[in-house]
């Protein structure tokens, strides 16, 4: 090294031990330094915040189980004029067990007006998670207090289910590609090669994953090949083949069962077969297979599946998976003698609009014509229903509608999607054209009960009518759309108490949306009024309860009602459908 070199870096050493000041450490690696910066919220103008809630499972079937991971999604809507701020999102279960783990503590610093944030807070159930019904309180914070009420997800938890792998039974192939047989007999002799066929099955509460076989021997005289291999995953209750080839030689001089061991393994290591003495003996036929029928326990909970409960009409929950209603099935059996008159008002020039009334009616044109098997079907929608529409129409002297009936031969479907309206007493309920007012409601409007008389005094064979409108004075609302009050009365909206003349008319069946005192909801997911939506559901073979074929009034009206209250709950409150007439009438045979 040269002099000037070394007196460079003794330089150097004795500047960096001298000064006080100089860093004791030198590093290529600097500390890493957190710097957090919070947003400054400065209260204005309130927001008004709206969420819709979901929840999805890792296998969708609506139930936690063991191991599995599920989502509740947040979709945060802002309709105020003022930014929300400093929003923490919260979910609280009831139970304690440490197994359930929710990840939730998220925050959202702005949502500004007409502005929407989507949340997802993930819930994990671990293996040892306990059987259970968790109520999880859901909260979203505002920090100046603009909280949205709390909305709860009722989850069921199952806990671990294990699978449970057995021998059921074997066949031995003697006969074949890859075999050589001394006598063909469907036996094992000495000095011969066989196929061997073993039944496995899985009789436990659980898949077994991945699950994989092996077969051996402890006599050197016996030779086996194709001995390993995978079978995947073994459903509940499912029966899996495993082929191998066994060749016992000469010298093979067993008494009773050959020393032949098959295991099976999985994932889980639980439910396993581990070292089965196959019984396989030499010169005795296989007996039969013993395979048994299994359940699953899951299906106990299947009317237990993730729902949601709020009280708060500025929270919506998404429901079960959609029904395609678009296509409507054919029928086996055409009316040749029946008229349908089909009508939907969705616009109306002076009132709140009745969402997917319209299309209601387009589409159950379609299952007038195609499944009820009507080949005359008219189909009016909003400005072709104006003026005296109803009247012109109906009437029993000079509608429209009389001209196309025989006398105690025609069969009468009606189906009808829009507002309707009581009279400021209750005593009258009305349906009202595109182009109705309200200040002329008895002139304008078409009293549901001279509708009714009308079609008895056509003196059809029988008449069927579906109607989907509600008359508690309130437009029809969905998830998204709030119900608007139709009849300017200040207070609580009128319960109507009308004359009811199809309740004793055996030549009568109505299908009613809702009770007088109810409102009619739309369904925003399927585009259709929610009595529309199961209605047709119902008449593509969903409401076939005894899988006859047939669908009678009484099981299409027993599948609407149930599934309605169920869904309406979710949406907006209580629908309740109701009906009236003869149960045992066969609508539709397919």
């Amino acid at each position: 090294m040269n002099t000037f070199l070394r007196v460079f870096l003794i330089g150097v050493l004795l500047l960096l031990i001298t000064d006080g000041n100089a860093q004791k450490v030198i590093s290529a690696r600097s500390a890493v330094q957190r710097v957090t910066i919070k947003p400054e919220y400065s209260r204005g103008l309130p927001p008004n915040l709206f969420v819709n809630l979901s929840f999805e499972d890792d296998n969708k079937n609506g139930i936690l189980e063991a191991g599995e991971k599920g989502r509740l999604t947040l979709n945060i809507m802002n309709k105020g004029k003022g930014p929300a701020q400093g929003l923490k999102i919260t979910v609280k279960d009831n139970l304690k067990d440490t197994d359930l783990v929710i990840r939730d503590g998220q925050e959202v610093a702005f949502i500004y007006p007409d502005k929407t944030a989507t949340i997802a807070v993930e819930i994990e159930a671990g293996m040892w998670i306990k059987t259970a019904e968790h109520k999880l309180q859901i909260d979203v914070k505002e920090h100046f207090g603009y909280d949205m009420d709390p909305a709860y997800l009722i989850i069921n938890t199952l806990q671990f289910q294990e699978p449970q792998l057995v021998f059921s039974g074997y066949e031995i192939f003697d006969i074949g590609e890859g075999t050589l047989a001394i006598t063909e007999d469907g036996q094992i002799q000495p000095g011969e090669q066989v196929k061997v066929k073993v039944y496995i099955q899985n009789i436990g509460q659980n898949v077994s994953k991945n699950s994989n076989y092996s077969i051996a021997t402890s006599d050197p005289n016996i030779y086996i090949t194709d001995g390993t291999g995978k079978l995947g995953n073994v459903g509940i209750g499912e029966v899996k083949e495993i082929w191998f080839t066994l060749s016992p030689n000469k010298r093979v001089v067993a008494k009773g069962d050959l020393p032949v061991y098959m295991a099976v393994t999985n994932d889980f290591k639980r439910g396993e077969l581990k070292n089965k003495a196959l019984p396989l003996a030499l010169n005795t036929k296989a007996p039969t297979a013993n395979i048994v029928k299994v359940e699953a326990d899951l299906e106990k909970l299947k009317t237990k599946v993730a729902r949601f409960e709020y009280k708060s009409d500025r929270i919506t929950a998404n429901t079960s998976e959609l029904i395609d209603i678009s296509q409507a099935p054919p029928a086996r059996e055409k009316r040749a003698r029946a008229v349908g008159i089909v009508i939907g008002v969705e616009n109306y020039d002076y009132l709140a609009p009745a969402p997917y009334a319209a299309s209601d009616a387009a589409l159950m044109k379609n299952y007038f014509k195609n499944t009820l098997g009507i080949e005359q079907v008219y189909e009016f929608s909003d400005r072709k229903v104006t003026g005296n529409f109803f009247d012109n129409n109906f009437n029993s002297t000079y509608g429209e509608l009389k001209k196309a009936i025989i006398k105690g031969e025609t069969e009468v479907f009606v189906f009808y999607s829009g507002h309707g309206i009581p009279s400021p007493e209750g005593d009258r309920v009305f349906l009202m054209p595109s182009d109705g007012r309200i200040e002329a409601l008895e002139r304008q409007g078409y009293d549901l009960a001279t509708l009714y008389r009308n079609l008895d005094a056509l003196q059809a064979k029988n008449v069927t009518v579906f109607m989907d409108a509600c008359f508690s004075g309130v437009s029809r609302s969905t998830e998204h759309t709030e119900a608007q009050n139709l009849i300017a009365a200040k207070g609580a909206l009128i319960k109507p108490k009308v004359t009811e003349p199809w309740l004793n008319n055996p030549r009568f069946i109505v299908f009613s949306s809702s009770g007088f005192d109810q409102n009619s909801l739309g369904y925003d997911a399927a585009k259709a009024g929610l009595f529309t939506y199961y209605l047709a559901a119902g008449l593509q073979g969903k409401a076939d309860a005894n899988n006859d074929k047939k669908i009678t009034a009484g099981e299409l009206s027993d599948y609407i009602r149930e599934n309605v209250s169920e869904t309406s709950v979710k949406i907006r409150g209580l629908q309740t459908p109701v009906f009236s007439g003869n149960r045992d009438v066969v609508l539709v045979s397919y």
